[in-house]
């Protein structure tokens, strides 16, 4: 197994929905089992038969997006919670307040984005470790393409191959004084 943890910046959509491919073929999981040598491989996921984990995606800054992946079969869904950096502070209660300080002592939390990161383990036969986290790289958003969208707003107008054009509306939104208090834990 691999984890590929990206906290600098989210995936760009579209390059993201490019490269999931190659899953779920049983015949490349059992190539690889018998391959001997990592140049053999050169699809990324060749030999996954299962990944899970979180993705941060640029038109979706406020809630994380579970990602599932069985043989050929890949599922996207929003997180139930928010990321606890899209929520207001005021409204934290002790457990957030605890979960901030763990992550900023795992070094989890970022000064621009706070909790907001992708996170994601591959399970499978000979992984091209290498190849699978370079590939992944490169369907990060650049910080050059953010400035050219004009920062986080813009990140709203990515193209939305997941979620049929309304991932943006629906996971990248700001929180008003009422919706925070909807999130705020019983301990308040």
């Amino acid at each position: 197994s691999t984890i590929f943890r990206a906290t600098d910046m989210p995936f760009h959509p579209m390059r993201l929905k490019s490269i999931l491919n190659g899953f779920g073929n049983y015949g490349s999981a059992v190539e690889m089992s018998s391959s001997t040598s990592d140049q053999e491989c050169t699809a990324p996921f060749r030999g996954v038969v299962r990944a899970k984990g979180k993705l941060w995606l640029a038109n979706a800054h406020t809630f994380p997006i579970d990602l599932h992946v069985a043989g050929k079969h890949i599922k996207t869904v929003a997180d139930e919670m928010p990321y606890l950096a899209a929520l207001n502070e005021a409204y934290w209660g002790e457990d957030q307040h605890a979960a901030k300080k763990d992550m900023v002592a795992r070094g989890w939390w970022q000064p621009q984005f706070g909790d907001r990161m992708s996170e994601v383990v591959f399970i499978g036969v000979n992984l091209n470790k290498e190849l699978i986290a370079d590939t992944l790289q490169t369907a990060l958003l650049t910080k050059e393409e953010s400035d050219l969208l004009g920062g986080v707003d813009g990140w709203r107008d990515l193209q939305d191959p997941f979620f049929d054009g309304e991932c943006a509306k629906l996971y990248s939104a700001a929180f008003d004084e009422d919706e925070d208090a909807e999130w705020s834990t019983d301990d308040d």
